[in-house]
């Protein structure tokens, strides 16, 4: 098995165990886990990434975006 599929085996199996919480316990941990900052900043970086791919025009690479200090 592949490391690829394993993590998906594993999303997978947490996804069903948190599907089958009660509302309380599924809020709960929900809350956990958007107060950890990584988790968090990952979230934030997939939304920026969605929206950027529904933007018309063709993409920019972030090292052909000048940095400006």
């Amino acid at each position: 098995m592949s490391n690829g599929s394993k993590t998906t085996k594993y999303s997978g199996d947490f996804y069903r165990s948190f599907l089958r919480l009660g509302r309380e316990d599924r809020r709960s941990v929900a809350l956990r886990i958007l107060r950890n900052q990584r988790i968090l900043g990952d979230l934030y970086d997939h939304f920026l990434i969605q929206e950027a791919l529904r933007e018309p025009g063709p993409g920019v690479s972030w090292e052909n975006v000048p940095l400006r200090w």
